[in-house]
């Protein structure tokens, strides 16, 4: 089975009408199997999953994911008081993306969720 942080296949169409395309197909899946010995070994460096975001589909490893999670941090912060139509241009692995309000908060919480989820595994030793 597939493992997913916001399980986008499942989102109603009550919400992709009322949110968008954008925002309802955003997800991350995680990798099928992330051994132990790449934690232990290189933690940074492992591969964690990929970011589907806006029609592409990015290769994310763990360092990527707490350096992206600070910049959509920083990127919502700034957009908070934003109107809801106001699109921000954000670069993720070379790719500039234009999201609005609403998907940079999702986006926000997608990849706060990945981090703890990652964390969490290794602390349990789960390992995804």
């Amino acid at each position: 089975m597939t493992k997913s942080v916001n399980q986008s296949w499942a989102v109603s169409r009550k919400f992709r009408d009322r949110y968008g395309a954008t925002w309802a197909d955003m997800d991350f899946f995680f990798k099928s199997k992330v051994y132990k010995n790449n934690f232990k070994n290189d933690p940074m460096n492992t591969d964690i999953g990929t970011l589907h975001l806006a029609g592409h589909k990015l290769q994310f490893k763990y360092k990527d994911i707490i350096s992206y999670s600070k910049l959509v941090n920083k990127l919502f912060s700034n957009a908070y008081r934003a109107d809801k139509s106001e699109t921000f241009a954000i670069d993720i692995k070379s790719k500039t993306i234009l999201l609005n309000k609403t998907e940079i908060g999702r986006l926000r919480e997608t990849l706060d969720d990945v981090l703890v989820t990652s964390q969490r595994s290794y602390e349990l030793g789960l390992y995804l």
